[in-house]
């Protein structure tokens, strides 16, 4: 969805909602609350730093997500289990 469709969706004048998105201008509680109900999210949610909700974000952007928390030196051992577990699907 784009910005402007997400601001047209919570009500909110696309420009004022570039600047919030940008950190020009500081929203409201109620604006807030605008933007979550657009996006069906919580305002918890709404406030997580980790990732996007996770509905909204694609299977395979999420299995990057995932992987870029795992540390570095962990990596090679999550992908041998994977691959491990692959021929037992």
């Amino acid at each position: 969805m784009s910005q402007e469709d997400l601001a047209l969706r919570a009500e909110i004048n696309p420009a004022y909602f570039g600047q919030v998105e940008r950190g020009l201008k500081c929203p409201t509680i109620d604006t807030l609350y605008k933007i979550s109900k657009a996006l069906d999210v919580s305002l918890a949610e709404l406030f997580q730093q980790d990732t996007f909700p996770i509905s909204t974000v694609p299977k395979d952007r999420r299995l990057q997500e995932l992987m870029s928390r795992i540390p570095e030196n962990k990596r090679e051992q999550v992908l041998k289990i994977l691959e491990d577990l692959i021929p037992l699907l």
